[in-house]
Parts: C-alpha cells; structure tokens; sequence
C-alpha cells in the first residue's frame, strides 16, 4: 500500500516515513503542498496523511479538487492542530476520511493510523517491507565468535527490519539462530551499530534481521532506503 505524506515540518515527515516503512508501507513524501496534486497524478496512492492549517484556504481547495476528482481514488487523512467544529463540517464535505490530531506523538502514530484505515474500510493486503538492492560496495563489519577475527560481508539488499550480505566461504560460516553482536555499517558519515540474528543461508549468502537498533539508527537506515526508493520512482 502506497501512502503519500505531507507535512511542512521536517522532523515529521522523516518520523512518519519511518514509522510508516517500519511497518511496510510504501511511502512517498512531499515537501511542498502545490507538489501534492503533481505526484497523484504520477502514482497511484491508497491513502494520503496530509498536514492542514486551519485557516489555510489553499489547502482547502487542494483537498476539494482531490475528492471530486475520480482519478486520485485516495483516503485523506488531515493531521491538524486545535479545530473547530466548522473545520470538521468542511472537511467533511470535501471527502477527509479522517483526522490525526496534533501534537504529533511518534508512539502512539500507528495505532492511531491503522485505526483511522479500518474505519476507512480499508483493508489492505499482507504488507511487505521495501527493499532495495543496488547498493555499492556496502559493507557489513563484525568480529565472529567463533574465529576471533574482524570479518567483512558485502550487503547485497537491505530492509528496515535486515538485511542480506555475502561471505568468503573460506573466511567463516555462520549458523542459522546465530546472532552477530557488535556489527556495523557506514551510512554517509555515520557508522551504524546493531546485532544481527541470522535467519537464513543460502550457499556464502545470509538474511539477518537487526536487534539491538537504536531509534535513531533505525531512522538513518529508513531513510537511506526511502531514497534509494525514490530515486527508482524519478
């Protein structure tokens, strides 16, 4: 399922494209709310979380033109500080799903969103993480328990959630349940820790799902998937 995401604050926007990749949405996020249109008429989306003022008629006529208009078939979901009972009416009107009130509270977000989707009669599928797979020269550094050594995988494809890289048959061999403390990555000039536990082997390649991830290394690895993400959609 496909989410377009606009809100006029930076750190919401990373918040709500990593909470929402997380949980396997696909997400594209715009910067600018004129771009909001542009990108419907691109790519086709279940649902929209868009940021809303109030007094902001622009936006007004934005989401208008987005419910009468039967190519873009999209839930809107206003996030919104402080309304009115008048502003509830007249989103209302112009076809709002649903409201995500401010201020915006990343723990409680998902719940809230998900919630707001069942209401919507909204149902989707089995969600699937992104994955992207045109990373070069990425590599996974760790010491192996068992060789007492500093080993290095290439990455090959990463998720929010793992990742798969590579190994030198003759360097190590890594049991499925085995679990890599300490790895590390490079993610522009930040270096990444994690562990690792190894949930599958095929032959020198290993799919392993991350423990031990801080929030704010989670964030740096969904973002860096997310643009690699849209770099594909350009």
């Amino acid at each position: 399922m496909r989410i377009l995401v606009y809100d006029s604050s930076l750190q919401t926007r990373d918040s709500l494209i990593s909470i929402l990749i997380t949980a396997g949405y696909e997400v594209v996020a715009v910067k600018d709310k004129k771009s909001i249109l542009s990108m419907f008429g691109k790519l086709p989306f279940t649902a929209a979380i868009i940021e809303v003022n109030e007094s902001d008629e622009e936006m007004a006529d934005i989401l208008e033109k987005i419910y009468l208009d039967d190519r873009y078939n999209v839930h809107v979901i206003v996030h919104v500080e402080n309304p009115s009972k008048e502003f509830f009416s007249k989103m209302m009107r112009i076809g709002v799903s649903g409201f995500l009130l401010k201020p915006f509270n990343e723990k409680d977000f998902l719940n809230r969103f998900t919630l707001l989707l069942e209401k919507a009669n909204i149902k989707p599928k089995k969600l699937k993480h992104i994955v992207i797979n045109d990373l070069d020269n990425f590599k996974l550094v760790f010491r192996h328990d068992g060789v007492r050594q500093i080993l290095h995988g290439m990455i090959i494809e990463m998720s929010p959630i793992g990742l798969k890289f590579i190994m030198p048959p003759e360097e190590a061999s890594i049991e499925v349940g085995h679990i890599i403390k300490n790895a590390s990555m490079a993610i522009s000039s930040y270096k990444i820790s994690f562990s690792i536990t190894i949930t599958e082997k095929i032959g020198n390649e290993y799919v392993g799902t991350f423990d031990e991830l801080s929030a704010f290394n989670s964030k740096l690895i969904c973002k860096f998937i997310y643009d690699k993400y849209i770099e594909k959609l350009k």
